[in-house]
């Protein structure tokens, strides 16, 4: 025998589960929640400082525990150019 109804609600962080249940009779049987598998840990700087190259976090597919701060470009950051005859530093 099928016995159709509706769960339905939120999962909060605190992994406590608010909604509702409803159908036509009575439903039975066991809720579970399965614990959540993460990805592998993100192990690289979390602190990036602009630079003249490209620089690349390799974050994808991983988990990160904390925000990634990018500082301000360097004060004695300049951009020396040589055109063949003249020095430009800007």
């Amino acid at each position: 025998m099928h016995v159709y109804g509706e769960l339905s609600g939120t999962l909060s962080k605190g992994l406590t589960l608010q909604g509702s249940l409803s159908a036509p009779q009575t439903i039975e049987g066991q809720l579970t929640i399965p614990n959540a598998i993460l990805p592998p840990s993100y192990e690289g700087p979390y602190e990036v400082t602009p630079s003249e190259t490209e620089q690349t976090l390799s974050t994808e597919f991983l988990y990160m525990t904390g925000d990634i701060t990018i500082n301000p470009i360097p004060n004695n950051y300049g951009l020396i150019t040589y055109n063949g005859v003249t020095i430009t530093v800007s």
